[in-house]
């Protein structure tokens, strides 16, 4: 896989996982019966957006996040008045009461063919001919005394849309049309539904980390060295002195598989490379496989004598650089490797909690300060924006497979799930921990028989947000612009 398709992949990814965190508060709250009527990918100016059933979809021109806006968790947030009730401010206000109804209808998400049933089960109830308006057992009929005590909104609306199943009513159609926003604003429903709503966002995070780790396993796998020449190296004595490739010398090619060398027979490179080892300066006989013969090649290396600098013993060298193949496992071991191991989520988990430490701690900021300022030199395990991510992931990816591009996605979720789950406002753990905190001080006010009504004054929340936003803005801006002036290379 070449660089540009590993970009294009990582920010294409990105943006889904970005849109599957959104969608996990987004599903969550809808089916705790909460109105969340926007789902957007991107901030800024609206692009293109549509209207299904109460929620407006649609894609703003700043791709750098999305959001999903869940009615009740702001202040200024207003309830809607059932059907029946905003009817009557619209005739009221002179519109035309059949179009005024198929309008609110619309409004509120209603099936396109349940509206015209409605409307015309509204006009003849309006119109009040008891001959038509079969209501009730067996379709009896009601009289005219009946009918003038019923709001004829409300008769067609309860008749028609009671009829839909309850598991098709698109998040409680009844409720919606007949009592709007009564018990559907966030703040409405007990704490533990919005703290699940809250928490969805990063759970998903998590989760998709997961599933990629184990795709990586499944579909690629572990980089195994092989036994096959990928490239000639000669070596360098500390003294200066080259020592050509043996290999090269004795005849060996790019693409060559050693099948043995001496009496050892293995698909293992690394056994064959402790024989090699074995025999510094003694011609040894090396079978191989090339491509276009129809028989193994046999060859006489004799492995140039190196010492080796860890150990300070004599040991054999050919001058090769072999090449690595990926391997997959298969699903149990991949879902074992998930979790368990280097490269599992487990160790993404723990690294990233020591790395947002070191980032975001006082000596990270100042190390990062001085490598704006370019007193320091940048750090290859210091933070890195997204735009350095993207760039990671064409270099890495081209350099050490496509296991690197599953590594780094899964490393990315890792990190936004642990960080937005922050007790910090604005993020998602901060809205976690003003629940908690209302929860707690309502939990003692109803033990000492007080009123359970405290709630965190949003102005304090504000307080909290505002320096986090600056904060986490300018952490970013200082870590773009390091990785457009002093990009990391791998």
């Amino acid at each position: 896989m070449n660089s540009t398709i590993a970009i294009v992949v990582f920010v294409v990814g990105l943006i889904g996982s970005i849109m599957v965190h959104e969608w996990g508060h987004f599903i969550t709250a809808r089916r705790f019966g909460m109105r969340a009527d926007r789902f957007f990918l991107g901030f800024g100016p609206t692009l293109w957006s549509t209207q299904v059933g109460e929620t407006e979809y649609g894609v703003k021109a700043l791709p750098l996040g999305g959001f999903v806006r869940i009615i009740g968790m702001s202040p200024l947030d207003e309830r809607l008045p059932s059907v029946p009730a905003a009817l009557r401010e619209r005739i009221a206000e002179g519109a035309e009461p059949a179009s005024a109804l198929r309008q609110l209808l619309v409004e509120r998400g209603t099936p396109k063919r349940m509206v015209e049933p409605i409307i015309g089960r509204f006009e003849r109830t309006s119109a009040a001919d008891p001959a038509s308006l079969p209501f009730g057992e067996a379709g009896a009929a009601l009289d005219v005394d009946t009918l003038s005590a019923v709001d004829p909104a409300m008769l067609a609306v309860e008749v028609i849309s009671s009829e839909v199943p309850p598991s098709r009513r698109l998040g409680d159609l009844h409720h919606r049309l007949l009592r709007g926003d009564e018990g559907r604003f966030f703040s409405d429903r007990p704490a533990w539904q919005r703290a699940v709503v809250l928490a969805a966002g990063s759970a998903l995070h998590f989760i998709q980390a997961i599933v990629i780790i184990f795709l990586g396993w499944l579909l690629v796998g572990p980089s195994v060295l092989v036994p096959v020449v990928a490239s000639f190296a000669d070596a360098e004595l500390p003294d200066g002195t080259v020592i050509p490739s043996a290999a090269e010398a004795a005849g060996l090619q790019v693409g060559d598989r050693l099948l043995a060398v001496d009496s050892v027979v293995s698909e293992d490179f690394e056994q064959l490379r402790l024989a090699i080892r074995e025999r510094p300066g003694q011609p040894t006989p090396v079978l191989v496989d090339r491509a276009g013969l129809d028989a193994p090649l046999e060859l006489t290396i004799t492995p140039s004598i190196y010492t080796d600098p860890m150990t300070d013993e004599q040991v054999g060298l050919l001058g090769f650089f072999p090449d690595a193949e990926s391997r997959p496992m298969d699903a149990d071991d991949a879902m074992y490797a998930a979790f368990v191991g280097d490269g599992s989520f487990t160790q993404m988990l723990g690294g990233t909690v020591g790395a947002l430490g070191d980032v975001f701690g006082p000596s990270g900021i100042a190390a990062l300060g001085r490598q704006v300022t370019g007193t320091q030199e940048r750090q290859a395990d210091g933070g890195i924006s997204l735009v350095g991510a993207a760039s990671a992931a064409g270099q890495g990816t081209e350099a050490f497979g496509p296991l690197f591009l599953f590594s780094l996605l899964a490393s990315v979720n890792v990190f936004v799930g642990i960080f937005n789950a922050l007790p910090l406002p604005p993020l998602d753990g901060g809205h976690l921990a003003v629940l908690g905190v209302e929860q707690a001080v309502n939990a003692r006010r109803r033990h000492q028989g007080e009123p359970a009504d405290f709630s965190v004054d949003p102005r304090t929340v504000a307080a909290v947000a505002v320096p986090v936003i600056v904060f986490v803005a300018v952490i970013s801006l200082a870590l773009v612009y390091l990785d457009i002036t002093n990009p990391l290379t791998f």
